[in-house]
């Protein structure tokens, strides 16, 4: 497929209110992660937070793998038997151009930061970008903050939900047919809507992969790199290709369900294919239009700033 219609695919594409771009890094399972990642990730935030169009962040690291999705020696809580883990950095942006200015702009601050988490890295990063199809997420808040909210709002809390501090994030990859994949959202959405009734279930996000993100992958042209040995004072690191490259058909979509505890994930994600007037949806219209089994993690955040959830759900700069 050439360049060219890759990139009127991508431009076919319906606006987002809001981009993501998810930097992935397979990493040893130290017990000393959560503490490395702070240490090597504050200066990327702050420069991350100063970059126009930033809009939030969500820094999540697996805990595990969801049986449902047939793998059967998965556990929803293998964080004592991996390895390694997939730590996914969400960032969400006014618009995917935003999160490219933001690389080239500070690609020296991602190289450093990622250096000094080479000694757990086994594989990436790598950094897919996504438009997002559908977004159902709360901001979470105290009970304080719940409770202030309902008082001042005559009991409205819509776009709010009470935070647990245990919340966890099953993560589900789906590569659906070609041709299918306006029945695949129209009944994912249908599905996700239903699965809200389920116990523990805070809300739901469906993203589409629209790109790649050469710099966020840790890959620049060798001429640039070259330049930045030379004199690393004014050089900028290049990327090797445009966004729209890693536009793929297959289409490949994220579909992501937060529930506010491990034990409401493990009981409640299989209502999608238990619960009757869900599977009769999930079968035909999600299940049917995939061409491999999803694969299906779980994981929890690490650190997180919801911007991007008021922004979503239109909370943002309304009155308290």
């Amino acid at each position: 497929m050439t360049k060219n219609i890759l990139k009127k695919l991508f431009e076919a594409e319906p606006k987002s209110p809001l981009y993501v771009a998810i930097n992935r890094v397979l990493v040893k399972n130290d017990p000393h992660l959560m503490s490395m990642m702070k240490q090597a990730s504050s200066k990327m935030c702050l420069a991350t937070a100063l970059t126009p169009g930033y809009k939030g962040f969500d820094l999540m690291k697996q805990l595990g793998a969801c049986p449902m999705g047939m793998r059967w020696d998965a556990q929803s809580d293998m964080s004592n038997t991996l390895s390694h883990i997939w730590v996914d950095q969400f960032t969400y942006w006014d618009n995917w151009r935003d999160h490219e200015i933001f690389h080239e702009t500070f690609e020296d601050v991602v190289v450093d930061a990622c250096a000094k988490c080479g000694e757990v890295l086994l594989d990436g990063p790598e950094e897919p970008v996504y438009r997002i199809v559908h977004s159902d997420l709360p901001k979470l808040v105290s009970k304080t903050q719940m409770l202030k909210r309902g008082f001042e709002n005559d009991g409205n809390t819509d776009g709010y939900a009470m935070n647990s501090y245990e919340t966890v994030t099953v993560m589900a990859n789906h590569t659906i047919k070609p041709g299918a994949e306006d029945e695949f959202e129209q009944g994912e959405i249908e599905v996700m809507n239903g699965l809200k009734e389920t116990s523990g279930v805070l809300g739901f996000q469906i993203l589409k992969r629209i790109g790649f993100c050469s710099l966020g992958s840790g890959h620049a042209t060798v001429a640039s790199m070259m330049e930045d040995m030379k004199d690393s004072s004014g050089s900028k690191l290049k990327s090797t290709t445009d966004i729209w490259d890693g536009y793929t058909l297959p289409a490949q979509y994220l579909v992501m369900v937060e529930f506010d505890s491990l034990h409401a994930a493990q009981i409640g994600m299989p209502h999608v294919n238990v619960k009757p007037e869900l599977l009769f949806t999930h079968g035909p219209k999600v299940f049917d239009n995939c061409l491999r089994l999803p694969s299906v993690y779980i994981s929890n955040s690490m650190f997180t700033e919801q911007t991007y959830r008021e922004v979503l759900n239109g909370t943002k700069g309304k009155k308290k």
